[in-house]
């Protein structure tokens, strides 16, 4: 595995280090507060000062304290860092997890950047339609107890192998070892540092060595899909003893299904032509609206379901709990209204250079245009190999045979190919053909 180097450099950068800032201090609540108006009122001291410690390696978390909080009905004990301290953690993980990033498997979610629970759940749900008859079983298995039990130590391994930055192992070390035992729920880095670890002793093991095509882990919960049981029982075995190797262990309710039963994982029932919400998730809502008053309140929780339901085929279910219809944006029929009235044409700028010879589709325009070129320009939507883009124009041609087109019942959309033309002294006009 290539090692990466030059890292703290990366963290040190006054962007990344105010970007952080920002980030820990966001919200009215923590500006308020003793914390956050003393770093506010000393904002440029505070980021040179941890810019300084990072950057010789002699940071430390100065201390925590702990706050027990029921997550997914399980009582768990999170470690809470001074605002200082973490504003210092963020800005180093906000660049260690983009290296780490690159190198995990894209089934693996939780705390990275774009890859939530929805995103893993459409990959299941692709992979169930696409391959149904090598996705007819499920393994489904939680590792327990997994940041308590994790050994810092093989957390370092792995660093170690993916990082050649001295002073930042040093940071890093300071971090797993942390706490007496296993590594911190509540810093910011464990997340990251324990996808690493099972990135590289079970992720790419499945994936590389073993040949597994269909696994989906999320944080410390892992499903894997196949053909038969017998296959699936195998691939069992295997997680077993990967785990066995840095001293963790599944939990006793794993089992091996068919998809038929429904997958339960990320929040929701997963099966293969549709997808319900887990049960204990639409009991929880329901309770809280009976006990809810405050109309305001409501609001709130409708819309924090609504956020769940709508990635599930629950429309009734919805009605039912909150009274209300369950709408998609796109029958609302309401788009962005600019004040200067222009259309905006969604695709990338291409040059009109880019374009001669090839067929394309106008779609549309819009003229009075302003560019850094020029203040009446126009603007023309195109469709090229079935991708949206578009180009800016000045030629009085092009402007008023798009005008024609425009005044007839259904001009548009209409295909054509861009023809280059010389003129003049070695002057080049384009032109519809």
């Amino acid at each position: 595995m290539r090692r990466e180097g030059y890292i703290i450099e990366e963290i040190v950068d006054y962007s990344n280090m105010s970007e952080s800032f920002n980030q820990v201090l966001r919200g009215k609540k923590r500006k308020r507060c003793r914390q956050g108006r003393y770093l506010l009122a000393h904002r440029e001291e505070v980021i040179q000062e941890l810019t300084k410690q990072i950057a010789d390696g002699s940071f430390r978390v100065s201390g925590y304290h702990e706050r027990e909080i029921i997550e997914g009905g399980k009582l768990r004990r999170i470690q809470i860092l001074s605002m200082k301290d973490r504003i210092a953690v963020h800005a180093i993980m906000a660049v260690v997890d983009k290296h780490m990033k690159k190198r995990f498997i894209r089934t693996t979610s939780a705390s990275i950047e774009g890859r939530g629970m929805h995103d893993l759940m459409k990959y299941i749900r692709q992979d169930l339609k696409d391959d149904p008859e090598g996705t007819k079983y499920c393994y489904k298995f939680d590792i327990s107890k997994f940041y308590e039990n994790v050994k810092p130590d093989f957390v370092m391994y792995c660093v170690r192998r993916m990082f050649k930055d001295k002073t930042l192992i040093i940071l890093l070390d300071s971090f797993v070892h942390m706490m007496p035992e296993g590594i911190s729920i509540g810093l910011r880095s464990s997340q990251g540092l324990g996808n690493l670890l099972l990135s590289v002793y079970l992720d790419h093991y499945l994936k590389d060595r073993f040949g597994v095509r269909h696994f989906y882990r999320y944080c410390d919960d892992g499903v894997i899909l196949g053909g038969t049981k017998s296959e699936l029982w195998q691939i069992r075995d295997v997680i077993h003893e990967q785990l066995q190797q840095i001293d963790l262990k599944v939990k006793a309710n794993e089992r091996v299904f068919p998809v038929d039963e429904g997958i339960d994982f990320l929040g929701y029932v997963i099966y293969p032509d549709h997808v319900r919400l887990r049960k204990r998730i639409k009991q929880k809502f329901a309770r809280k609206m009976h006990e809810v008053k405050s109309r305001k309140r409501r609001r709130v929780l409708i819309a924090s379901f609504y956020g769940m339901a709508k990635h599930a085929n629950c429309n009734r279910l919805f009605n039912k709990l909150t009274g209300k219809e369950m709408k998609s944006f796109k029958d609302l029929n309401v788009a962005y209204k600019p004040e200067d009235g222009k259309k905006r044409f969604p695709g990338e700028v291409v040059s009109i250079r880019e374009l001669v010879n090839l067929p394309i589709v106008i779609n549309d325009f819009e003229t009075g245009v302003k560019t850094s070129q020029g203040e009446d320009r126009c603007v023309v939507a195109i469709e090229v190999d079935g991708k949206h883009k578009k180009f800016f124009t000045n030629s009085e041609e092009m402007k008023n045979i798009l005008q024609q087109v425009s005044e007839m019942p259904d001009g548009f959309p209409f295909e054509t190919t861009i023809k280059s033309e010389t003129f003049g002294k070695g002057r080049t006009k384009y032109v519809f053909t």
